[in-house]
């Protein structure tokens, strides 16, 4: 309508001038301006009212979200958008409605269209569909990756993009990549972020600056607990970490004891358990340091926390360097883990270790198989059972056994070279020696024992007709055994 009487307007100056009027023509475009003015105003009026009414609507919708009232909110914002214009901002509410619906797969495919995998697209959508997709459970991490890095690409600025991107990194223990986005973000009021950047300057060897950091963020974190309820044991978890950061340990200990009500949580205990294997760690860092102090304060952490694996593996790894005679390790060592719970299938593991040290390669494999039962799951003893069972058995079904549970470990660490290596052997218990020298090959650059992996290869290329592979690997055995007989001894 409007646009009729623009174009009928126009052809009635145009006429005017034409005809040689411009006196009429002059006169009446004063009145033509005024007439266009008020046209404008009326549309910028209309176009005011839409923008005010759809910014309503995405405010209902978001609070409708926050409520926890998804289905109301995803009508909503689709509301917002029932002109058929897109609305990046109202997609990403129907999308969060959808996955509070457990829709996930609804929620991805409507994200896709404003923020597509193989481009930069809307920053919010990327994060979210990132978010969804390390939410399932079996999370496809280099498809998040991907959404995070198109948000990234999308807004550099992007400050829930970039925590996701450090929180990924920091789950991969890639500290470096993780400090490279918590540089870029903005830390006032985010304590947990303050947190999560001191331990990422701790591992990448800026004490100072992580010490420094810590403190900065227990002061806000203290102040918060004043007010927090609901979220308390997240601040407590969280300001005893800050002083374990700042070298405080006996103090860490001291709070989260004294805020604990009742019996320690399992959370709570293996919070306890991880600062004493921190403070652990801290004492043997230092040029010179009391090994019994080590082993005392592990002993302390496994007494707080009986079920935390990586303690018991520092204790057991100490343990091993000590100078006593084996049979006082033996006992000691079943003093500390012999009191039930999953600290047993540790001591059954210590063991098979022992006896396999010794040349007892059955009754290892029986300790390694106990262990195993205790502690189903855990990558050592499944790696060290399996090669067990490559040692000692030529049962076709017992070799299956070894192989199904090594090729789990493999599946989720691929290039891990112990478990390359412990599969090669069991290949080669099978007589398939083409894949045995594959898994051997692969896992011999970063081989412990590259003296043992160049013997085994030589011997599968000799039966393999190569004999000039196998005298390459027998001369590389010989001469990595007399490195190893020159070298001084290590602890």
């Amino acid at each position: 309508m409007t646009g009729e009487f623009l174009d009928h307007t126009r052809h009635r100056i145009d006429y005017m001038l034409d005809e040689r009027r411009p006196k009429d023509a002059m006169l009446g475009l004063p009145a033509f301006f005024a007439l266009l003015v008020l046209i404008f105003m009326v549309i910028n009026s209309r176009t005011d009212d839409s923008l005010e009414n759809i910014s309503k609507l995405e405010r209902e919708a978001q609070s409708q979200l926050d409520q926890g009232h998804f289905a109301e909110a995803r009508l909503a914002a689709m509301r917002v958008m029932q002109d058929g214009k897109i609305n990046s901002k109202a997609i990403v509410i129907e999308a969060k409605a959808l996955s509070g619906m457990r829709r996930e797969g609804d929620a991805l495919r409507l994200l896709s269209r404003i923020a597509p995998l193989t481009r930069p697209g809307y920053a919010p959508a990327h994060v979210l569909q990132a978010v969804i997709i390390l939410g399932q459970r079996n999370p496809n991490v280099a498809l998040a990756q991907e959404h995070i890095n198109n948000a990234i690409n999308s807004d550099p600025a992007n400050q829930d993009a970039r925590e996701l991107a450090a929180r990924l990194a920091a789950g991969q223990q890639r500290w470096k990549l993780a400090l490279q986005h918590l540089d870029k973000m903005e830390l006032e009021k985010r304590p947990d972020i303050m947190l999560m950047k001191a331990t990422a300057l701790q591992y990448t060897g800026q004490e100072d600056a992580s010490i420094e950091l810590a403190a900065k963020a227990e002061k806000a974190l203290r102040a918060m607990a004043k007010k927090v309820t609901a979220s308390g044991h997240e601040v407590r978890f969280s300001i005893a970490v800050c002083l374990s950061l700042q070298r405080r340990f006996d103090e860490a200990v001291q709070w989260i004891t004294s805020t604990t009500k009742g019996s320690p949580s399992k959370e709570e205990r293996q919070l306890i358990g991880g600062i004493y294997l921190s403070w652990s760690r801290h004492l043997k860092d230092q040029p010179t340091y009391d090994r019994t102090l080590v082993l005392k304060l592990l002993e302390q952490g496994i007494h707080a926390s009986p079920e935390s694996q990586d303690l018991i593996m520092a204790f057991l790894g100490d343990c091993e360097e000590l100078t006593s005679a084996p049979e006082e390790r033996q006992r000691y060592v079943e003093r500390i883990l012999g009191n039930g719970g999953i600290s047993n299938s540790f001591l059954h593991y210590y063991l098979g270790v022992m006896d396999w040290k010794q040349g007892r390669r059955e009754s290892a494999k029986s300790h390694f198989e106990l262990a195993s039962s205790l502690n189903p799951g855990f990558k050592v003893i499944s790696n060290n059972l399996a090669m067990a069972i490559a040692s000692v058995s030529t049962d076709k079904a017992e070799l299956e056994k070894a192989l199904a549970i090594i090729n789990e470990l493999v599946q989720k660490e691929p290039e891990n070279p112990f478990f390359l290596d412990t599969r090669g052997h069991i290949y080669a218990k099978m007589g398939q020696l083409k894949e045995a020298v594959r898994d051997i090959e692969r896992s011999l650059p970063n081989a412990r024992d590259k003296n043992s992996a160049h013997a085994l290869l030589a011997e599968l290329y000799q039966q393999l007709n190569m004999p000039e592979l196998a005298a390459k690997h027998r001369s590389a055995s010989l001469m990595h055994m007399a490195s190893t007989e020159d070298a001084p001894a290590t602890r």
